[in-house]
C-alpha cells in the first residue's frame, strides 16, 4: 500500500511535471524541419530521424542523470533551505510558464533548421528550466525519486521525437502548439502548490 501510494502521489505527479516541463511538442517543428532539408525517400528519411533521436536521447539521459544526482549537493552546499526551494522553484516554473503561455514556447527554443542533435536534446528538452527543476526535486524529493521520475519522462518522450513527422503530418503546428499551452497550464498548477507549500511552511497560510 505504501508502494502504491508513493508511486500514485510522487513518483507520478514529479515525472508529469517533469515531462511537462521538458515539453516534447514543442521539440518536434524543430526536428521536423531538419529531416524535411533531406530530399531522400521515406525509407531513408525513417533511418535519419531514427539515428538522430537515439543520439538526442544518449544526451538527454545524460543530463537528466546528471542534474538529478547533482543538484542536492549543489543546494546543500550553498546552504539553501526546503521552504526558500519552494517559494523560489514555484516562481521560476511560473515564470517559464507565463513566457510559454504568451510566446507560444520555452524561453530556450533555438530556431529550426540548427544542428538538430544539440538543439533537440538541449537546450529544446533539457533546458534551463528542466535543469533548474530537476536541481530543485531533488532537494524536495530526493535524488532517487527525481531520476526515476526523469527516466519515466524520458520513456514518454522518445516515441513523440522518433514519430515526430508523423506526428507533424498528422497533427499539424497548431496542435502542436495547443499541446504547449497545455503543458504550461500544468508547469503553472504545479508552481503555484509550490508557492503555497512554501507560505504554509512560513505560516502565511494555513
Amino acid at each position: 500500500m505504501e508502494l502504491i501510494n508513493y508511486i500514485l502521489q510522487v513518483l507520478i505527479p514529479v515525472a508529469v511535471s517533469i515531462f511537462a516541463i521538458m515539453d516534447p511538442p514543442a521539440a518536434i517543428p524543430t526536428l521536423v524541419s531538419y529531416i524535411n532539408t533531406v530530399k531522400r525517400s521515406e525509407e531513408e528519411i525513417d533511418k535519419i530521424t531514427s539515428e538522430i533521436v537515439k543520439k538526442a536521447v544518449i544526451v538527454i539521459f545524460i543530463l537528466l542523470t546528471l542534474f538529478s544526482l547533482a543538484g542536492e549537493y549543489v543546494l546543500k552546499l550553498f546552504s539553501i533551505d526546503i521552504v526558500s526551494l519552494r517559494i523560489a522553484g514555484g516562481v521560476l516554473l511560473m515564470a517559464v510558464a507565463i513566457d510559454m503561455l504568451i510566446t507560444g514556447h520555452k524561453p530556450e527554443q533555438v530556431y529550426a533548421g540548427d544542428y538538430a542533435v544539440v538543439p533537440i536534446a538541449t537546450p529544446l528538452i533539457v533546458g534551463p528550466g528542466t535543469m533548474s527543476t530537476l536541481i530543485v526535486y531533488s532537494r524536495l524529493y530526493g535524488s532517487l525519486t527525481t531520476l526515476l521520475g526523469a527516466y519515466i519522462a524520458l520513456i514518454a518522450t522518445y516515441p513523440l521525437l522518433r514519430y515526430s513527422p508523423k506526428l507533424f503530418k498528422y497533427l499539424g503546428s497548431s496542435t502542436l502548439q495547443g499541446l504547449g499551452k497545455f503543458m504550461s497550464l500544468i508547469i503553472a498548477s504545479i508552481a503555484v502548490s509550490l508557492i503555497l507549500a512554501g507560505l504554509r511552511d512560513l505560516g502565511l497560510l494555513k
